[in-house]
Order: C-alpha cells, then structure tokens, then sequence
C-alpha cells in the first residue's frame, strides 16, 4: 500500500466546494463554490486564490476548458461559454434542465462531447438526467431517473464512461463505441456502505483506476479497473466533493470539499471543511479533455 501524503491547498469556507479543473497551460487549479456561486483560480505554487471573472446568475454546477478558448460552465439555465476576459456568459445549443432540476457537474468524454447531469433541486425526486452535448451543439439524453446526477468520469481509451446517482450509493459504468457514439446501457460498477458515504465526483489515473470522493466518509476511493477497491485515502474533511488531477507531471491529486449541513461539533471537528486539498498518492492523473464544439 502506498503511503499517501495530504496537504491543505488552499483554506476556504465554501458551501459546497466542486468541480476542480486543472489547466495545464494556466498551471492553475479552477474550482467552484456552488452554494455561493463563484469560481475560483488557485495557483498552488504560491497558495493565491483569486475569483474569476463570470456573469453567474445564482448558481453554477459545473465547468470544463473549451478548445477553442474559455470555459463551458452549466448551471440552472443549460451550458454556456464563459469569456474569463468579459465574464459574460453566451448559451450554447438548446440543452436545458427539467422542471425542479439544474445541471450538476461536468466532463468531457475523449472525444471532446460534453455529459453533464442533473439533480432535484431538493434531492429528494428521481426526475434528473444524464446527458452529453456533443460537438455540434446538439444533445441527447443518455440516462433518467437521477435524484443527485455526480461525477462524470472517463476511461483512458474513453471506451467506457464512470458516472453516480449520490444517493443510490452505487457506481455506475456505461460503454461507449468510439466510433458511432452509441453508449450502452447503466451497469452497476461498485457500491458504498451508507457508513462509507456517498458517492460524488470521479477522475480516472493514467492506469485506468478510478478514484471517487465519498461524501460523508472522510475519504477518496481508489478502484481497480475491475471494481476492487483498492485503498481509501483518509481526510480531515467528512464531505469531499470531487478529485482532480494536476501539478507537475499530473501527480498532484486535488480535492475540493463542502461544508453544508456542518455547525457546532461537526463543525469543530473538521474545521477546514469547504477547503481544497492537496494529495500525493504515488498516482498519475490524466489531461481532462476540453469541449470541441
């Protein structure tokens, strides 16, 4: 077992603390505060987090890099480009949520489309969605019945999309044909024990392992391709959000964290609760793919 190494990146009392992205040209970290929306830029190197520039109307729920330039970001509306220069935001295609849900995290698969799903405003009803906006600005909706959409996640050779529904305490995989575009139906790729957490964010290594923050179990999950669990890493935080990889060489596993529902002796005892995180575990990440469209 490796011994993994976990510093604090960057103090912070975010709500819900999601979506780190790292930018490789930036040598940056980007990650939102969902509750408060804002997104923010940490420059690891000397601890400076900066807000970006954006024109959010009350809630953002997921950003990536665009190839062109900018950012896609999703929130209540649908997906939109971000010039980080104006901060205005400008709508792309027609994707839009589903009465009483918004969109929730966001990944591009390998081949530049954009997934990104939605939850119940309340958690409480299995009326969101998965769905991918592909390069030409269309969409199509690849799964139903999600009360908390989390995580998008790829395979390196992008054959296979890792993706939750928080609440089910499962893992989700589907195939896709690289080719045709066509993904297969949901498999159950692992489950959690209700006493382990939920799962929420995803970001797969260079080996093909996919590492998943676990909402309420003070850890990030390591899984074997095949679905072991390979080992927890423990955090002075009971709800991580999202893990990414960045840094020099793609080694530095990032994770942001929230705070939300935490007062009192919750609280105190997990003080840093909202922070980002900085994690060394002998892995190496791989460079998120940027929207083509």
């Amino acid at each position: 077992m490796r011994e993994n190494r976990v510093e604090l990146a960057c103090e912070a009392t975010s709500t819900i603390g999601e979506g780190p992205l790292w930018s490789v040209g930036e040598r940056r970290l980007y990650w939102l505060d969902l509750g408060n929306a804002r997104i923010w830029r940490l420059d690891p190197a000397s601890g400076r987090n900066e807000p970006v520039n954006a024109k959010l109307e009350g809630y953002v729920g997921g950003m990536v890099e665009r190839a062109g330039g900018g950012f896609v970001v999703v929130d209540h509306r649908g997906a939109h480009h971000l010039d980080p220069k104006s901060g205005a935001l400008t709508r792309l295609g027609t994707l839009a949520p589903a009465r009483d849900t918004v969109f929730n995290d966001a990944k591009c698969d390998r081949s530049g489309n954009l997934w990104t799903g939605t939850k119940h405003t309340g958690e409480t009803d299995g009326i969101g969605s998965l769905y991918r906006l592909r390069r030409d600005l269309s969409s199509d909706t690849i799964d139903t019945g999600l009360v908390c959409a989390n995580g998008p996640a790829f395979s390196p050779d992008g054959r296979l999309a890792y993706f939750t529904d928080s609440p089910s305490f499962a893992v989700y995989r589907y195939a896709i044909d690289t080719r045709s575009g066509e993904v297969g139906p949901r498999e159950i790729f692992a489950r959690t024990a209700e006493d382990e957490g939920e799962p929420d964010g995803m970001t797969v290594d260079a080996e093909g392992c996919l590492w998943v923050a676990l909402w309420g179990g003070w850890r990030i999950r390591r899984y074997t391709p095949d679905g072991k669990v390979e080992r927890d890493v423990m955090l002075p935080v009971p709800q991580p959000t999202a893990p990414a990889f960045g840094g020099k060489d793609m080694t530095t596993m990032f994770v942001t964290s929230a705070r939300r529902g935490l007062e009192g002796a919750a609280l105190a005892a997990a003080p840093l609760s909202g922070s980002v995180f900085a994690v060394q575990t002998g892995a190496r990440g791989l460079v998120e793919s940027r929207f083509a469209g």
